[in-house]
């Protein structure tokens, strides 16, 4: 089996790839808390609090996407 000509023409390449440092924002970086829920918590405000959830992992997910677009420019 003969591996090293497949490696040596990998190797051969004229792209360079320059790292540029691009500092995250930091309201990227920040933490996603949801508003904790009352003590007595009924039927109808535990739908409206699942919402709220929902709204917060949303949130957190457009930072993550942002963040990934920061590092994704080369």
């Amino acid at each position: 089996m003969n591996v090293f000509p497949v490696l040596l023409l990998t190797a051969c390449t004229t792209e360079r790839k320059v790292y540029v440092n691009r500092p995250i924002p930091a309201n990227l970086l920040s933490d996603c808390l949801p508003n904790l829920p009352s003590k007595s918590m009924t039927f109808g405000y535990s739908l409206r609090y699942n919402e709220h959830l929902l709204n917060v992992i949303e949130k957190c997910n457009a930072d993550k996407r942002a963040i990934r677009e920061i590092n994704s420019f080369d």
